[in-house]
């Protein structure tokens, strides 16, 4: 499952802009389009995630950038943007018995869980469908810095 090229990605957001601009009647904004973009993109990258968590290959420490350290990061799994831990979550291990092949689960895995976010209000914080412990320390570092304020 690949993921949308740049262009692919810049020109169909293009054409969502241009089709939005031009609308007259601004209380139907095409919401709706900007999420399918987005979701053409998501579903490769969680196949991908659900992928190295099944081979344990989810990062080990995180570094917010090359100026700082890097952390170990305990217990890194995968959660989703509606807080449940994927390893937990009913609708996904379901999918676990299917007669398919470990690669076609993930991406079942991801499908499934694509559509329980949107079928939920999608992903409301912009940060991502799925998320590893690492991503979070990321966020939670951006928005403390995001915060700071230099008075005092």
């Amino acid at each position: 499952m690949e993921r949308l090229t740049s262009d692919v990605s810049h020109e169909w957001h293009v054409a969502i802009n241009k089709f939005s601009t031009e609308k007259v009647d601004t209380s139907d904004w095409p919401h709706f389009m900007y999420e399918a973009k987005s979701v053409a993109d998501e579903v490769p990258r969680m196949a991908s995630m659900f992928k190295q968590e099944r081979e344990g290959r989810l990062r080990q420490s995180h570094q917010q950038c090359s100026h700082s350290a890097p952390e170990p990061v305990a217990d890194n799994h995968l959660s989703c943007a509606l807080g449940k831990r994927c390893s937990e979550c009913p609708y996904l291990i379901a999918l676990d018995n299917a007669k398919l092949s470990p690669e076609q689960i993930d991406a079942a895995k991801a499908w499934t869980c694509a559509t329980h976010i949107l079928m939920n209000g999608g992903d409301a914080a912009m940060e991502g469908y799925l998320l590893t412990e690492d991503d979070k320390m990321f966020w939670q570092k951006t928005y403390q810095g995001m915060a700071m304020s230099d008075s005092g």
